[in-house]
């Protein structure tokens, strides 16, 4: 009576523990790579990067003190790695591009910076392509709903 239990409760043990395993290594791998980013792309230690958000595996850190904006996306084959000098920065918006006729399909949602002596070329950041081979399924409405709140975070440290 007592074997059949233990060898039901070491299945549901394993069932529940092998999934929690793979995504703290997740976790542990993405947070090491955050640190080396941040690392590669503080410009001579200019730039002390503090992680602000991270969500559906993007993060985004920002040094309030010398104004740099850092935006990384995991969920690509290759991290999406995008650097903004706030400093020279006057605001942010979101845009987007719905397919002609289709307003609940996005295929693209970026931010666009405006600097202070006007909006310069080349200047936005791209956040979802539908075009991009994401690891993930990755969805345009949630994406974008998840750029408008940290369009937000940035608005508060320029």
């Amino acid at each position: 009576m007592e074997t059949p239990i233990i060898i039901i409760g070491t299945i549901l043990f394993l069932i529940v523990v092998i999934p929690v395993y793979f995504v703290i290594k997740a976790n542990k791998v993405d947070k090491n790579q955050i640190k080396t980013l941040f690392a590669q792309y503080s410009q001579n230690n200019r730039y002390s990067f503090e992680l602000v958000a991270s969500q559906n595996r993007k993060a985004l850190a920002i040094d309030p003190q010398n104004k740099g904006l850092l935006f990384i996306d995991f969920n690509l084959k290759e991290p999406y790695v995008a650097f903004r000098d706030l400093a020279e920065t006057k605001g942010c918006a979101v845009a987007t591009d719905n397919p002609q006729g289709l307003t609940n399909i996005v295929k693209k949602v970026e931010w666009i910076f405006f600097a202070k002596n006007g909006m310069s070329q080349s200047n936005d950041l791209l956040f979802h392509d539908r075009e991009k081979p994401y690891i993930v399924p990755v969805y345009g409405y949630e994406e974008q709903k998840l750029a408008e709140q940290w369009q937000e975070v940035i608005h508060k440290y320029l």
